[in-house]
């Protein structure tokens, strides 16, 4: 495994968390940790930054040309604020971006933007796999 420090803030990151969210190819999305099917994956974090001042998110994503994994950690602290970190696993590559500050409400913000995001990916994908199951079922024509 050879690791790569990127010079980048970690915005950089959720910008390429983005853009393969909003790919047409994409195969597989996972998130860590996984939430009840009642509740939402941004609540999940949100509480765990709350109570605890710490959190961390990993997500998989497989499309037709590649799999990366995200991993975002929040640290907030009351007292000096909070602190956002991260890296991207790609193949045998890990490719480290530098940690920014930023506040509570920013983090919020960020957690409803990508959490938003995350759901508009799986949306498509399942759409996609039903239509895809759908043309399958469908019997030929005589």
């Amino acid at each position: 495994m050879r690791i790569e420090r990127t010079g980048n803030p970690v915005s950089k990151l959720l910008q390429l968390l983005e853009e393969d969210l909003k790919r047409d190819d994409i195969i597989q999305i996972e998130r860590v940790p996984a939430p009840k099917p009642s509740v939402k994956y941004r609540e999940v974090v949100s509480k765990f930054l709350k109570e605890f001042g710490l959190a961390t998110v990993y997500i998989r994503i497989r499309s037709t040309a590649f799999e990366r994994r995200y991993v975002i950690s929040a640290k907030y602290d009351w007292t000096m604020g909070g602190v956002v970190e991260g890296w991207v696993v790609e193949g045998d590559v890990v490719r480290i971006f530098e940690p920014i500050a930023i506040s509570l409400t920013d983090m919020e913000k960020a957690l409803d933007y990508y959490g938003d995001a995350f759901w508009k990916a799986e949306e498509k994908l399942l759409s996609k796999k039903m239509a895809e199951a759908y043309q399958e079922e469908k019997p030929p024509a005589d």
